[in-house]
């Protein structure tokens, strides 16, 4: 009876060490599996994850200021960002710097190495949105002022503004150097 007891015990202790082994290496695998998808990941795909979260982002731009909103629609090269009661700015990924979701997001994983939901550039987009002349604010790198106006007609690489106030008159602006197109209505 004892070699029994004996080996039921070394079976048991056997059973458990498998299964120390096991989920040790299942712990191993998934954190590797974490850093894969780290590794691979990219900016569309982290504003395509937290768009389709619907999470609140603080998106921090190249400019300094700060943005809060929802990411609504991921693009080539931009992202739309409603914010301040459903207002629409075109923000080109080039003019973020980080992205930080706001409390009570729980992100599942890494961010993901998908790419734009919608294959369009925000160059595609302004020649679209120009057939109707809305009323835009336009930030350009360099850090001036905002441009506003009409957006008047957008050629394959510049856009012309019809400015708002007493300055008046158009302005043409080189499409590479657009960071922020709102839509102002």
């Amino acid at each position: 009876m004892d070699d029994v007891d004996g080996l039921l015990a070394d079976l048991a202790r056997w059973k458990a060490d498998t299964r120390a082994d096991v989920a040790a290496r299942s712990r191993m695998r998934e954190r590797w599996l974490r850093q894969q998808a780290e590794e691979d990941a990219r900016f569309a795909g982290l504003a395509l994850d937290l768009s389709e979260a619907g999470a609140t982002v603080a998106l921090r731009l190249t400019s300094g200021r700060t943005l809060h909103g929802r990411i609504a629609t991921v693009a080539r090269d931009f992202c739309v960002v409603r914010h301040g009661g459903g207002t629409a700015t075109l923000l080109a990924f080039d003019a973020v710097a980080t992205v930080r979701p706001e409390p009570g997001y729980r992100a599942g994983q890494a961010a993901s190495e998908r790419g734009a939901a919608v294959d369009a550039t925000l160059a595609d987009v302004l020649v679209g949105l120009a057939g109707e002349r809305p009323r835009v604010r336009v930030v350009t790198e360099g850090g001036g002022d905002a441009l506003a106006g009409e957006l008047r007609s957008v050629g394959a690489d510049v856009a012309t503004l019809r400015l708002d106030g007493d300055r008046g008159g158009n302005v043409y602006v080189h499409l590479c150097a657009v960071l922020e197109v709102t839509l102002l209505g």
